[in-house]
């Protein structure tokens, strides 16, 4: 199996959707780590970056993926097609994808598109989306309620079989690197601090989180809301630093992905709110990948409910915030020992599936299916 993988980074950064596509190169990776030598032949994997990547740099290293850096990825990927001759093109980001097929059509027998986001409400952007799903051989979600809302969507047009649909339309979630080493837990003495970990913009609750550790901090003086980040949307900058310099505020900036988990655990609580006030409301389709990692680690987080996190967390998640009076509810509960253990079982256990390695299993089965189905057609 012969594939080529393109995400339109410009630079390696530890942020979401850098590490999102890095971790994914990784899992992969190490599937065929896991192949006896004499299967591992069989597999092609390069990747085309429109930067040069060293192996091992953020803690990555590859095995059987070749980085290709290209100024110009699109006529890259034509060239390695033609020489290698790929059986995929994996494609993150729909300009693109779109892109590629414009320059050679004949790719779309090859094309698996990683869909991000789409806007029902917007015809151009729906125009393109459709126009990939036409011309591609799987597409993918990064959401199982993105996926079934997009397949439903398909299915009320009446354009295609539901078989097809379920066929075409997978889901490729956000995954969760393992850590390298055991992370110590957080000594149940320490204070309970809250933590956000991701890029600041307006949307993401910056001003309500800096509200709630106030109200907090008049019961609990030594609690912080510790803020990690490895960039802040510039219309916002001037607003978010102002909040960052508030009393009971850590600015710790950006850090690696392997010190935000430990600060993460050392924390003791997770903090992931989305208000969304598009028109379509499509990144509430989406969850921050921030809450996989609190998840994972066995870390309660606050977020807010909606639709992709209850699909993360079920209706029922007894942690969904609204706001700062909320979030200072809900941390005066979690610091009962046993609220706050049983919260953390159930984060960790729902978690566990968005661990690369269990997050990659339906990929990786969905490509050999296909794999093989092409093979039977020719």
């Amino acid at each position: 199996m012969r594939i080529c993988f393109y995400c339109p980074l410009h630079e390696f950064k530890p942020k979401g959707n850098v590490l999102q596509f890095f971790i994914m190169l990784r899992a992969l990776d190490r599937k065929i780590d896991n192949l006896p030598a004499s299967e591992q032949k069989k597999y092609t994997f390069d990747c085309v970056l429109p930067f040069s990547f060293r192996n091992g740099t953020g803690g990555f290293r590859f095995h059987h993926v070749q980085f290709i850096h290209a100024d110009d990825p699109t006529t890259k990927i034509i060239s390695l097609d033609q020489k290698k001759a790929y059986d995929f093109v994996l494609v993150r980001g729909r300009n693109d994808a779109h892109k590629l097929l414009q320059y050679k059509d004949s790719l779309s027998k090859k094309l698996l598109y990683l869909a991000t986001q789409y806007n029902l409400q917007d015809p151009y952007i729906m125009s393109r989306t459709d126009y990939l799903f036409r011309n591609s051989r799987m597409i993918f979600f990064q959401t199982e309620p993105n996926a079934e809302r997009y397949r439903q969507y398909q299915l009320n047009k009446g354009s295609y079989s539901t078989q097809e649909l379920d066929r075409k339309i997978k889901v490729l979630p956000q995954f969760v690197e393992h850590s390298k080493e055991e992370i110590q837990k957080r000594n149940e003495d320490d204070p309970l601090h809250l933590i956000m970990a991701g890029v600041i913009r307006p949307r993401y609750g910056l001003s309500v989180a800096v509200k709630a550790i106030q109200l907090i901090r008049k019961q609990h003086p030594r609690a912080r809301l510790r803020v990690l980040y490895p960039s802040i949307v510039g219309k916002y900058r001037k607003r978010a630093v102002q909040l960052l310099r508030t009393p009971g505020v850590s600015d710790n900036g950006q850090k690696s992905m392997w010190k935000t988990k430990k600060m993460i655990v050392n924390s003791g609580i997770g903090l992931a709110l989305l208000f969304d006030k598009t028109s379509d409301q499509n990144p509430s389709h989406s969850y921050l990948s921030r809450i996989l990692e609190y998840m994972a680690l066995g870390v309660p987080v606050l977020t807010t409910k909606t639709i992709g996190n209850v699909a993360l967390l079920g209706e029922q998640y007894p942690l969904f915030v609204i706001n700062a009076y909320d979030i200072q509810h809900q941390y005066q509960r979690l610091c009962d020992l046993d609220f706050y253990q049983e919260m953390s079982d159930y984060v960790k256990e729902r978690g566990s599936r968005f661990l690369a390695d269990n997050a990659v299993e339906p990929f990786w089965a969905a490509l050999h299916t296909e794999y093989r189905l092409g093979k039977k057609k020719k």
